[in-house]
């Protein structure tokens, strides 16, 4: 029976874990520069206002897979094996590894 709550507080804290982005960055916050600063900019590096992607950008993006690496077969093999032998290995092992990044 503890056992059981140990694993159930550890799923909990690994689905808690998985909400939170990793790379929280603060261009999240809408800071506001003004109009002439903005064009200055734009002008003095060549930018141009970038286009907002279209729905089938964005699904294709999702549905691709594109997440910025492509484990091997063999990797997460060994992890579904970590996975299904140990649960609690498995989850301490990646709240471990997110704590390094």
């Amino acid at each position: 029976m503890h056992s059981k709550k140990i694993i159930i507080l550890a799923a909990l804290l690994l689905l808690i874990q998985l909400s939170v982005p990793v790379c929280y960055t603060f261009a999240q916050h809408n800071f506001v520069i003004d109009r002439e600063t903005k064009e200055r900019l734009m002008e003095q590096y060549g930018l141009e206002e970038p286009e907002p992607p279209t729905s089938e950008q964005q699904r294709g993006l999702l549905f691709r897979g594109d997440f910025g690496f492509s484990p091997s077969a063999g990797a997460v093999m060994l992890e579904l094996t970590i996975l299904i032998r140990n649960p609690l290995v498995f989850i301490s092992h990646q709240l471990i590894h997110s704590l390094k990044l």
